[in-house]
């Protein structure tokens, strides 16, 4: 089973579009953890309304902690033998779950094409060759791992994250955290099919939270 987590702050007018994108994949084997980061707007009451009528939904209510705080605050409470992370002002496009999860066999981590804008108008497009890495340093330095190391955008093994977790309070805390993974992964795979659509929020999570990046 996979295990999205979803840090939700701010985000009541683009959280069901996220959510609808997952819902509607045609992978169905997943449980969705919406982790509310003391959302002041709508967004806590959205997600308990979809919890009451999907079962695979599960919600954490919680004081606000930044978005490191959050994904390890879902990290605690998945069940999935993987875990993805999506950002609730995000989405994935139709099939991306299935294009990843076929994907997943013997490797520890599997990254797949983002489509998105940074800030209100710049587009970047992030599109891979199919790769096969067992030697992590090759996938930092040949694959520029370090130029996206996004939390999002990737499955994990679940057993990797056993004594990792994101930095509360620390700026670009994915770029921290992605090398520590590695030192536990023993293959990565990039794939060329599936699609994270980007959103940037000025009032989302990431660019509200105190130290977060």
């Amino acid at each position: 089973m996979l295990s999205i987590i979803i840090p939700v702050y701010c985000v009541e007018n683009t959280l069901d579009r996220c959510l609808e994108s997952i819902v509607s994949q045609s992978y169905a084997d997943f449980e969705i953890i919406l982790v509310d980061d003391g959302s002041p707007d709508r967004s806590p009451a959205l997600c308990d309304a979809w919890a009451k009528k999907d079962q695979r939904f599960h919600v954490i209510h919680k004081a606000n902690g930044g978005l490191s705080d959050a994904r390890n605050a879902g990290i605690e409470m998945a069940q999935g033998d993987f875990l993805t992370f999506i950002d609730s002002d995000d989405y994935i496009e139709a099939g991306t779950l299935a294009c990843v999860m076929s994907a997943v066999a013997d490797n520890d981590i599997v990254e797949y094409p983002v489509d998105g804008f940074c800030g209100s108008s710049k587009h970047f497009q992030l599109i891979f060759h199919p790769t096969i890495y067992e030697d992590m340093a090759n996938y930092w330095l040949q694959g520029k791992a370090y130029e996206h190391a996004y939390a999002w955008n990737k499955i994990y093994r679940r057993t990797l994250f056993d004594h990792v977790r994101y930095p509360k309070g620390r700026v670009f805390e994915d770029i921290h955290t992605l090398p520590l993974l590695l030192q536990h992964a023993r293959r990565v795979a990039t794939i060329d099919q599936g699609l994270y659509h980007y959103c940037w929020n000025d009032n989302g999570i990431t660019n509200t939270a105190d130290g977060q990046a």
